[in-house]
This record gives structure tokens, sequence and C-alpha cells, in this order.
């Protein structure tokens, strides 16, 4: 077991690093986290995990469960106001903590609920996916999504503590895996040479040995620019949107693609955005397209590029009607704020795929 921290101006908290799910009770004797506890998760973590958190919670808090569907679907303002329901029922006062047990969805859902439930209680994040480890559960980012964009309702809310138990990378799926490499991938390109070089030697029949590895850097890399910049008021944080702009509209307008795919079809998009602009050259670009599909994420978008630049309108990062996203100068340095036109989109979509 190891602990990171994430120190802020006004908040610190650790990151339990390889920490068992069955000992979790134990960190309830440490922090002070009320008399109740909602464990938020989706239907298919339950199956998995729900019982023992519950089991190991329960022997010092009084537990509910909360179960949704699993999937961006979920990330509604309807299920948001189900969730702030079943706080209010269980009677859940300022004291007490929200347990966001799960993925990148459940991460973002039930941090949003913590952030405005009683105008804000605690919650603590465990994430149970390659992704969510990797990204969503660390920096207190907390949203939902509208029908026609992603992430538009949110607000900063940082976690009491995270707790990453390795064992449930044993899990998933390899799309799942897939998805989360997306967002490791990311990481390198905007902050880790030595990481990129890694993802590019690593055999890819070997990931799953590195997972370790893989979350410690991108835990340690996140952390850092969260500190540096934790409401994206300087443009630090804005790095880790590399990806995103273009990920999330395609992202929004796909039954097909996950996260993880979408983002890594925005960093090819940007990328070659970049080649366009000369920030960076052709073969940076090839390799972030060459690691795209090491990892077996798409490098094909089959999305409407009309639907794409619709979308695009509408991205929280927009400033001014100016569509802004991040594109790649080198591997570990990136430009961010960059302004980009929908046509701009439209004329190169073909180009990088």
């Amino acid at each position: 077991m190891e602990i990171m921290t994430v120190s802020l101006n006004n908040v610190t908290y650790p990151i339990y690093l390889d920490y068992p799910l069955e000992k979790i009770g134990n960190l309830f004797h440490k922090h002070q986290c009320g008399k109740k506890v909602l464990i938020i998760t989706d239907e298919n973590v339950a199956k998995l995990y729900a019982d023992t958190v519950i089991k190991s919670v329960s022997s010092v808090k009084n537990v509910h469960l909360s179960v949704v569907k699993p999937g961006e679907s979920s990330k509604t303002i309807k299920v948001a106001y189900q969730l702030i329901k079943a706080c209010s029922l269980f009677g859940m006062d300022r004291t007490d903590t929200i347990i966001a047990l799960g993925g990148g969805v459940i991460s973002d859902l039930a941090g949003f609920v913590s952030a405005i439930y009683l105008r804000g209680i605690r919650f603590i994040s465990i994430p149970t996916t390659l992704l969510a480890q990797v990204d969503a559960s660390v920096g207190g980012k907390t949203a939902i999504n509208l029908p026609w964009g992603k992430n538009l309702v949110g607000v900063f809310h940082q976690p009491f503590f995270v707790v990453m138990d390795f064992s449930t990378l044993e899990s998933l799926p390899e799309r799942e895996i897939s998805q989360g490499m997306a967002e490791i991938i990311k990481c390198a390109v905007i902050r880790s040479k030595k990481l990129f070089a890694l993802l590019q030697n690593v055999p890819h029949t070997d990931t799953r040995k590195y997972f370790k590895f893989f979350v410690r850097e991108c835990v340690s890399i996140k952390k850092r620019v969260v500190e540096s910049d934790e409401k994206e008021e300087k443009g630090i944080r804005e790095i880790l949107n590399f990806g995103h702009t273009i990920g999330h509209a395609i992202e929004i307008n796909s039954n097909l693609l996950n996260h993880g795919e979408s983002v890594a079809l925005g960093m090819l998009g940007e990328t070659f955005l970049a080649v366009e602009r000369n920030f960076c050259s052709y073969l940076l670009f090839e390799k972030v397209r060459a690691l795209v599909k090491k990892y077996g994420l798409p490098v094909k978008c089959d999305v409407s590029v009309k639907k794409v630049s619709r979308s695009l309108m509408f991205d929280k990062k927009t400033r001014g009607g100016k569509i802004r996203c991040v594109m790649p100068v080198r591997i570990g340095a990136v430009k961010t704020g960059v302004e980009i036109s929908t046509e701009e989109v439209i004329s190169n979509w073909e180009k990088w795929q």
C-alpha cells in the first residue's frame, strides 16, 4: 500500500493506492465520515464489489446502497435527482458521506450529487476501472450531461479521500482496458516521455503487468497538474483536456463508442490539426496513431462530421463562441487554449483517418 497526497489551497486529501476493498472500513475509523454512508454504484459493479464494501463499512457505519444503470445514460438530471432523493430519505446530513464505487461515470455522477446535496457533503472515490483510476477519480471534476453536450452541468468538488484496489482491474474485459489506455496515452503525450516510451516498447500482451506503474504514473501527473491549477483558472489544468474537445463531440453523437475510444479519436484529430498548423511533426502524429492502434482503440470514426461540428459549439471549454482545444508540440509538451473552427475540423476530417 502507498499513499499519495493531493494538497490544494483549501483542502488536502490522501489517495490510497493498492488498498484492499475488504479493509475499507478501517479507513472510516481513521477519517471523520459521519454516521451514514450512501454507496452509489452501477449494476455491473454492484454484482462484483458492493457486498464486500457494504460488509466492511457497515461494521462501523449505517450503509445504504443505490444502484444505477451502467453507462453515460445515467449521467442525467433525472438520475441525479433520484440519488438526491435517496440521500434525503436516508436522512443524510452534512456530516455524512457518499461513496462513488465504480468507473468514470459513477465518479462524475456521485461526485456531482455529493456537491449539490445540502450544498455539499463528503464523498469518497473508490474507482474500480483503469480509466477511473488513472483519471476520473482524482481532481474534483464532477458533472452530468445534457442531451447535446458532455459534462455541461457540473461543479468542482474534491473527494474526501480516494481508495484504489488494483485487484479490481483483474476483472476488466479487454475493451474496458483499452478505454483506460486512452487516458494513459493522453498523460504520456502531455507530460511524460518516459511513459510514452514505455507504451511504445511494452508488448501489448503484457499490458496488464504494468497496470500498477501506469496508475501510479498517471495519478502522479494529474496530482501535480491539479495542485498547480485546481479549477482550470491558470490554463495549466487545460492540458488534461487533450483529445477531449473533438472526443466529447464524437462521443455525444455515437451509440457505439465509449469515452476512451472517443478520446482516442479526439487525440488523433487534434494532433493532426497541430501538424497542419506546424505545431508538431507528422512523425509525432504517426507515433500517437500507432499507440492508439496498438492498444485496441479506433483510428477511424464513423460518426458524421456535421454532427460532430454542431456539438463542438456546445463544448464546455468554448469561450466567446470560440472552440478551444489542446494541441501537442512534442511528446511531453502541449499548447492549450488553441482556437479552432468547425470549418477546419470538417476540411481535415478524412485526412487523419
